[in-house]
């Protein structure tokens, strides 16, 4: 391989085999009650102080769906997740925590826990906890 061709091959390595941002999301149910997550595919119940993971939890326009307490939430996650794939450990994908407020908070990707993070387990990053965009209740 010439020179040009080398430099160019090293340049692009990096590109070639970083790992894609994982499509699911763990999701701890911190709210006290049973929660239903939607997606374009199904509707999951996570009982409280319980975890569930989902694939392709958020649809085509970045919005994430949740309904609990009569309510059905929506939240934006097009923005507030740059950098959190830097680490490359992320064994469960995005972990997030729905709180009693329904508010949501972004947990480390170390956290490997059964039941919802202790606050020193929750990132602090702009943009969390996150907030519903809309709520439509019954």
């Amino acid at each position: 391989m010439n020179r040009p061709g080398l430099i160019f091959v090293v340049l692009l390595a990096p590109l070639l085999t970083a790992c894609p941002p994982p499509a699911y999301v763990t999701l701890f149910n911190n709210t006290g009650a049973v929660i239903e997550v939607r997606t374009e595919r199904d509707r999951v119940s996570v009982a409280p102080n319980r975890f569930d993971q989902f694939h392709d939890p958020v649809d085509t326009d970045q919005v994430f769906r949740l309904t609990g307490g009569g309510c059905e939430y929506l939240y934006d996650f097009s923005l507030g997740l740059v950098g959190y794939y830097s680490d490359r450990a992320l064994v469960r994908g995005v972990q997030i925590q729905v709180e009693k407020d329904f508010s949501v908070n972004l947990l480390s990707g170390s956290y490997a826990g059964d039941t919802p993070a202790p606050g020193e387990m929750i990132l602090q990053r702009e943009g969390f906890p996150l907030q519903p965009v809309s709520r439509k209740c019954r």
